[in-house]
């Protein structure tokens, strides 16, 4: 198998933490020529990352979709609790870690560079992150990990979603988002010492500083 990824997307990064934590042996390359070309367009017609082709050649694009696939295709160490409600709570914070706070950042941080700066839709894009945030601070275990004392799905998601809040949020506002969710706050530090959730942060981290 191969996965189509780059350093400096958050999306991609759900799928590596996953990958890291299963120790996968699964090829990690660039789209060909870039996401908007037309060799990588043959591949995903999406023209989106991450994206995995599969032992059969067959492409499967979406970070959700590719860790549903990896966590039944490889199934130790487990990703997903053994109770359906446990694996329901699981998907139900990743889904907010994609739709209210990754999807938002990189809608600030696309609005940080446009000239002129749409000041309404950014601040429709950071009420949203508020919520999500105001939203995982009741939510989360309070454990060293969003559903518990090990690594999820849910964690796969929420620690790169969360890494780019402080910028995103500090091109539009002049406080600090994180801090006003002190179990938010605690998350980020303490899901952070796991191995495979550093690794992709600090991966994040020095495309960011090389861009």
């Amino acid at each position: 198998m191969k996965l189509y990824s780059e350093n400096s997307s958050p999306y991609s990064a759900t799928v590596r933490i996953a990958m890291y934590a299963k120790a996968l042996n699964i090829e990690i390359v660039a789209p060909p020529g870039g996401l908007r070309s037309a060799d990588y367009h043959k591949i995903n017609a999406l023209g989106t990352i991450p994206c995995l082709i599969l032992e059969n050649g067959t492409a499967l694009p979406e970070s959700a979709a590719i860790m549903e696939y990896l966590e039944e295709k490889f199934p130790a160490p487990p990703l997903l609790p053994a109770t359906a409600e446990g694996r329901a709570h699981v998907r139900m914070l990743a889904r907010i870690g994609d739709l209210q706070i990754m999807a938002q950042t990189a809608e600030l941080l696309a609005l940080m560079h446009a000239q002129p700066r749409d000041e309404g839709a950014a601040a429709g894009r950071l009420t949203k992150i508020v919520r999500g945030l105001a939203f995982l601070q009741n939510a989360l275990s309070g454990d060293n990990f969003a559903a518990g004392a090990h690594l999820t799905l849910a964690d796969c998601q929420l620690a790169p979603a969360l890494h780019n809040v402080p910028l995103a949020s500090g091109a539009f506002m002049d406080r600090d988002l994180i801090s006003a969710y002190p179990k938010v706050a605690r998350y980020i530090e303490t899901s952070r010492r796991h191995p495979s959730i550093d690794r992709v942060l600090a991966e994040l981290t020095d495309a960011a500083l090389a861009a």
